[in-house]
C-alpha cells in the first residue's frame, strides 16, 4: 500500500475535513502515519519507498513554509511603502504646493497662470472663459518646457478690459498627429494639515482634502 492509494481511498474524508480541498504537511503526515500502521506485516514498506516518501514530505513543508515566508515578506513590504508614503505627506504640513484647477482670478491687474504639460506636447492652448462659458481670451502655450508659466492681461480677444472676478481655464495639447496629450493648469496652495483616515493619510489645502496623486509639485515658500 502507499501514499496514492491512500489518497484515492480517502478523498471524501480528506475533503469534508479539509474545508481549503488541498492537502498540506499535517494531511501529508497523516496519510503517512496511517499508511505504516496499516502496512501488510510479512510485505513492509521497503526502506528507499519509505525515504522516497519522506522526501516527497519534506519538500512539501519546504514548500508550504517559503510561501509563508513570501507572503508575510509581501506584507511587510506593504506596511512599509504605506509608512514611507504617510511619513512624506506628512512633511508637506506647511509647503506650498501645486494642483489642477480651472479657476482663474482676475483682479483688474496681469495675472500669471502656470501650467504643466505631458511629454509628448507639439502645441497647447489655454482658453478663458466667463461665466457663461463664452471664450474671452486664446493664449498659446510654449511647449519647450513640461512646467511654465503665461501672463494673462485681462483683455478679451477683442482687446477690451474685462470685469474683475473669477474665470474658467482650460488647458489643452496635443501631440505628434494631433494626438491629445495630459495637460493641468496649476494653482499654488499651501498645506495647513495632515489627516489619516485609517492607515490612508489625507491632505488638507486650499479648504478642501486633497490624496497625494493630486499634487503636481512642492515648491519653496515665497517662490
Amino acid at each position: 500500500m502507499n501514499i496514492s492509494n491512500i489518497v484515492n481511498q480517502n478523498s471524501d474524508q480528506a475533503q469534508a475535513g479539509n474545508s481549503r480541498g488541498q492537502l498540506g504537511k499535517d494531511d501529508f503526515l497523516q496519510l503517512l502515519t496511517v499508511q505504516l500502521r496499516y502496512q501488510d506485516p510479512l510485505n513492509p514498506m521497503e526502506n528507499t519507498e519509505f525515504v522516497a516518501q519522506m522526501a516527497q514530505f519534506s519538500s512539501l513543508e519546504q514548500l508550504q513554509n517559503m510561501n509563508q515566508t513570501m507572503e508575510r515578506s509581501q506584507g511587510a513590504e506593504a506596511e512599509l511603502q504605506a509608512a514611507f508614503k504617510n511619513n512624506l505627506v506628512t512633511s508637506l504640513v506647511g509647503k506650498a504646493v501645486e494642483v489642477p484647477t480651472q479657476e482663474v482670478a482676475y483682479d483688474g491687474e496681469t495675472t500669471e497662470v502656470a501650467y504643466r504639460l505631458g511629454a509628448q506636447a507639439r502645441s497647447a492652448l489655454l482658453q478663458i472663459l466667463d461665466a457663461r462659458g463664452q471664450v474671452v481670451r486664446e493664449l498659446e502655450l510654449d511647449t519647450s518646457q513640461a512646467y511654465n508659466k503665461v501672463e494673462w492681461d485681462g483683455k478679451s480677444a477683442s482687446g477690451d478690459k474685462v470685469p474683475k472676478g473669477a474665470y474658467l481655464a482650460v488647458v489643452t495639447a496635443a501631440g505628434p498627429g494631433g494626438v491629445p496629450v495630459e495637460a493641468d493648469m496649476l494653482k499654488r496652495v499651501r498645506v495647513d494639515a495632515v489627516r489619516y483616515a485609517g492607515s490612508e493619510a489625507r491632505i488638507w489645502a486650499d479648504g478642501r482634502e486633497l490624496a497625494l496623486s493630486d499634487i503636481r509639485g512642492v515648491v519653496e515658500v515665497g517662490n
